[in-house]
């Protein structure tokens, strides 16, 4: 598959990011072998997905089997995830077969351009914090008033930051005149330095606080380390493409997901 895909290889590279992200989860299972990275999440089912090695996608069928197996044979809720037309055009007769059901939200998987330096927007009214694990209750209070998250998750994602620090996940808040106005987080897997949850607070948005943040970060990261290399994701079509993209973030791959959702078929029997 790589071998046929030359971008597969750096799909496998961020879907790795990304699981060892969201691998400190609270309340989830967490499995990585031959045929894929699953993670089964008991509080937020769509934090519960699967994406396939090469191997697993060489072997789809035994991934699939597995999955189904590992989600309590295809009891609870999953999203498969992949980078390839190409890949679901060849198995779109099993994944018809299986009933999967196209999840029409596509997601660019970016990383840095090292070249891309001038592109960034460093301004030193932007100040930025590391949090500690006993403080990313701040970084969670910035979060929820820049999403539109439901209040009674607020709880749970204070544990997942929390766990998710003691790990070393990196909880940052920016902050203009000693107000806190931004926040990211960054995961470093030894290869890339994956970003992710960048939100700005509501009555503070549309002022270039998170453009200047991450541009802030990005510097500051390569004085201590010219090597680093960076990689987010973000939904297409998205204003934050549009921000990411200017910042110097190319695109590599874009990312399609699949659901399996047993409570459509138990609605409709």
């Amino acid at each position: 598959m790589s071998d046929i895909y030359p971008d597969y290889k750096i799909q496998q590279l961020l879907d790795l990011n990304e699981y060892g992200f969201y691998a400190f989860m609270p309340d989830s299972d967490v499995v990585k072998n031959d045929l894929g990275y699953f993670i089964k999440n008991k509080s937020i089912e769509t934090y519960s997905y699967v994406s396939p090695t090469d191997l697993g996608a060489k072997n789809f069928d035994d991934f699939l089997s597995f999955t189904y197996s590992y989600f309590s044979d295809g009891k609870e809720y999953f999203i498969v995830k992949h980078a390839l037309d190409e890949y679901f055009k060849e198995n779109s007769k099993t994944l018809r077969q299986k009933q999967l059901i196209p999840y029409h939200l596509d997601i660019g998987m970016m990383h840095w351009q090292k070249d891309a330096k001038d592109m960034l927007n460093p301004l030193s009214h932007v100040e930025y914090e590391l949090l500690p694990s006993k403080k990313v209750k701040k970084w969670v209070d910035v979060f929820f008033d820049a999403f539109v998250y439901p209040r009674s998750l607020r709880r749970y994602i204070i544990r997942m930051a929390t766990a998710q620090s003691e790990n070393g996940i990196e909880f940052f808040v920016g902050y203009v005149s000693n107000k806190d106005v931004s926040c990211f987080c960054s995961f470093n897997d030894g290869i890339y330095r994956g970003i992710y949850g960048v939100g700005t607070r509501l009555r503070y948005r549309r002022r270039g606080y998170a453009s200047i943040l991450m541009s802030n970060y990005i510097l500051e990261t390569l004085k201590s380390d010219p090597k680093a290399k960076f990689c987010l994701q973000v939904q297409k079509r998205s204003g934050a493409e549009t921000l990411y993209s200017k910042l110097g973030f190319i695109e590599a791959v874009v990312q399609k997901r699949f659901d399996w959702d047993p409570s459509v078929f138990k609605s409709s029997s």
